[in-house]
Order: C-alpha cells, then sequence, then structure tokens
C-alpha cells in the first residue's frame, strides 16, 4: 500500500533532521583536519609578512589604544579605564562580527571542496570558526596585557566571560550554518548583512558607553550585540554579572540555533546544487 504524502514528508523531514546530526558528529570527530586547515588558512593570509599572524595581535593593539586616546580627549572620559573598556568591547565584537561575516562565505569559499569531496559541510564550518578563535586569543592576548599594564583589577566576577565565550562559539556555529545555507541560494544577503554589520558597530556601545549615547539610549537595547558584548566586558570591566543580559542572550541563542539548524537540516542536500 503507498504510504500517504503527509506520512512520507515526516518520514523525510526526520531523515533530514538525522543526517543533519551525523554531518555535525562527523565534523566534530575530523577536528585536526579543521584545526590543520585553520592554521593554513593564517598562513596564507600573512604568508610572505614578517610578522605572519602576529599582525593580528599589532592592528587590535593600534585600535584599541588609537580609539582609547581619542575618545577619552573627547569625552573627558579617564583614559585608562575606557582603554580597558574599548579593548574587551572591541575583542568581542571581533569574533562576533567574524562569526556573522565569515558564515555568510563558509560553504560559498569552500565551494571546490565540498563539489570535489564527500566531506561533511559541518568540516567548513568547524575550520572557520576555528580560525575566528585563533584571531580572538592573539586579540586576547594584547587584551591582556592592557589590562595589567593600566593596573585594572578584576574581581572573581571575570571568570563569568568564559561561560559567554562558550555562547560565542555555539551561536558562531548557528550564525555559519543560518547565514552560510541562506546566502549560498541567495547572494546579495552577503553584501547586505556586511553593510547592516558596519552599521552595528556604530550603534553597538564599544567605542563608546551608554551614558554618552544621549537620547540613543534608549534605542540601544533594541540592538541584541548589545547584550552579547555586555555578558562578556562587564564581568571584566566592571565586576558584576549582568543577569537581564544573560536572560535575554539564552533566549536568543536557543531561538537561533534551532532556526538555523532546521534550515541546515531542510537545505543540506541542496547546497552543492546551487553552487
Amino acid at each position: 500500500m503507498t504510504q500517504p504524502a503527509v506520512f512520507k514528508y515526516h518520514a523525510d523531514e526526520r531523515r533530514d533532521f538525522t543526517r543533519a546530526i551525523a554531518d555535525l558528529h562527523r565534523g566534530l570527530k575530523l577536528w585536526r583536519l579543521w584545526f590543520e586547515l585553520a592554521l593554513d588558512d593564517l598562513r596564507q593570509r600573512y604568508r610572505r609578512t614578517v610578522f605572519g599572524a602576529l599582525w593580528v595581535s599589532v592592528s587590535y593593539l593600534v585600535f584599541a589604544v588609537t580609539i582609547a586616546l581619542i575618545g577619552s580627549q573627547m569625552t573627558g572620559t579617564a583614559l585608562y579605564p575606557f582603554m580597558v573598556y574599548v579593548a574587551v568591547g572591541y575583542l568581542a565584537w571581533n569574533f562576533i562580527n567574524a562569526s556573522v561575516t565569515d558564515g555568510c562565505t563558509v560553504f560559498i569559499n569552500t565551494e571546490n571542496w565540498i563539489a570535489g569531496l564527500r566531506l561533511p559541510f559541518s568540516l567548513f564550518v568547524f575550520q572557520s570558526i576555528a580560525r575566528e578563535t585563533i584571531i580572538f586569543g592573539y586579540g586576547g592576548a594584547i587584551a591582556a596585557a592592557i589590562i595589567v599594564l593600566t593596573g585594572h583589577d578584576l574581581a572573581w566576577t571575570a571568570l563569568a566571560a568564559l561561560p559567554a565565550l562558550m555562547l560565542y562559539l555555539i551561536n558562531a556555529v548557528a550564525s555559519h550554518l543560518f547565514f552560510g545555507v541562506l546566502v549560498t541560494r541567495y547572494r546579495d544577503i552577503a553584501q547586505i548583512i556586511q553593510t547592516a554589520m558596519r552599521v552595528l558597530f556604530f550603534l553597538t556601545p564599544l567605542i563608546w558607553t551608554p551614558e554618552q549615547a544621549g537620547g540613543l539610549r534608549d534605542w540601544l537595547w533594541w540592538n541584541p550585540f548589545t547584550y552579547f558584548i555586555d555578558i562578556f566586558r562587564a564581568p571584566i570591566v566592571d565586576g558584576i554579572i549582568p543577569w537581564s543580559s544573560w536572560l535575554f542572550c539564552l533566549t536568543f541563542s536557543a531561538v537561533f540555533c534551532l532556526i538555523a539548524f532546521s534550515l541546515f537540516a531542510h537545505f543540506r542536500r541542496r547546497i552543492v546544487f546551487w553552487f
């Protein structure tokens, strides 16, 4: 007897989810491969330069110090506290921004690998996130140096930045799955997202404080990045755990991860036909 269409649809849907989970599992098991690919990406990016990947730290240091010097003079803010504020916030933003923008092209940039080899799609997701994490480490070393040299006192609450970083990694996977699928199908979305992230950089309290926002302060809380920056920066800079921001971030992450995984599961098999 022919299986009713509705039951066949649900069976296919379950298989899609099972295959997507298997894809993520296989990708994680190939951690040596995607980690080496991430290192090779950095080597190629800074090939034939004197400092190599250390340029990540140099550019981060120059930006953080320059913005702190200019911002403190313009607003009358004490230099050292503002420098720590900018350094930690910019460190978090760099990772979040890379998770979104790199996620847009994660499958497009690996088209030849995907078309030529039977590898899990998630391998390229983990490769991209590993590269971003290594870059985060270079910036983190400079941020730590700034904290020490400015004499900023860290409270025990600074440890709360670690679970915030774990939440960043989880959302990075979701961002790569979500935007990777969408942009592979609709290429113009990448340009829209990149433009939006440039605008959001100035609308997120990174190089200024909410107190300096004036009339815009009430609108800041509609920006989800405000909360994600807060859960990482507040424990380090202010010595507090922003529970309200954590509540928003956990709720947002749960919904976003569910949507991203569902999209990836449903369209995973079509990605190769969209190149």
